[in-house]
């Protein structure tokens, strides 16, 4: 899967703008969103929930969007105990299985994903992100018993091709964000990762048909 990081293609991040342009791209398969609370209620931010009402974006909107262009959406949550709410809300939409987390999901939110799936960034799990820890990291990951946990959310530059190598050989599913860099883009398609959130989609998918 490649998803387009939020702003991808000079959009903006979390902006009308982003889902405009992607509504122009069916091949691209999923949108990357920036979840958080504010006045009790579930917004795009990625530092903050825009101070303007005009620029706010409603989760609602993103589930709506995902249902009528059929793509998935990594919901980035930025804070700890969002998830029960971000499902709840998919839920009304019938979105559930558009979701897939990543962020700041905590040990004690998994038995809310309730079949939303989940990469897990280095906040979830209490080991050094290396090669030489990646069975240990698998073994957590594996005592939840809960197939939404599908693997790890990790940045391409903490985590070379050896710690990308290492997890994949470990059973873990890898998601793999946020590779601009040509060279790079291109041997991480080339892996065969789960996923690889990218501001370059197009050529993410470019050397995708190439292989």
């Amino acid at each position: 899967m490649i998803t387009a990081h939020g702003g991808a293609l000079g959009t903006g991040r979390n902006t009308y703008r982003y889902f405009e342009e992607m509504a122009l791209h069916p091949e691209i398969e999923a949108i990357e969103v920036d979840i958080r609370r504010l006045g009790g209620r579930l917004w795009l931010g990625h530092v903050i929930v825009p101070l303007s009402k005009s620029k706010r974006i409603p989760l609602e909107y993103v589930f709506e969007f995902c249902k009528s262009y059929g793509k998935r959406v990594n919901c980035d949550v930025k804070a700890r105990g969002m998830v029960r709410d971000v499902v709840a809300a998919a839920k009304t939409l019938d979105a559930v299985s558009n979701v897939y987390f990543t962020g700041a999901v905590c040990a004690e939110e998994v038995k809310y994903l309730d079949g939303a799936e989940a990469y897990l960034n280095s906040s979830f799990y209490p080991f050094a992100l290396n090669e030489q820890n990646a069975e240990k990291i698998r073994d957590y990951v594996l005592s939840f018993k809960a197939d939404e946990l599908k693997g790890l959310n990790v940045n391409y530059r903490s985590a070379d091709a050896r710690v990308r190598r290492a997890i994949r050989e470990s059973g873990l599913g890898l998601s793999v964000y946020t590779v601009d860099d040509e060279a790079s883009l291109k041997e991480i398609v080339a892996e065969g990762n789960d996923n690889v959130t990218t501001n370059k989609p197009l050529s993410a998918y470019k050397y995708l048909s190439e292989l």
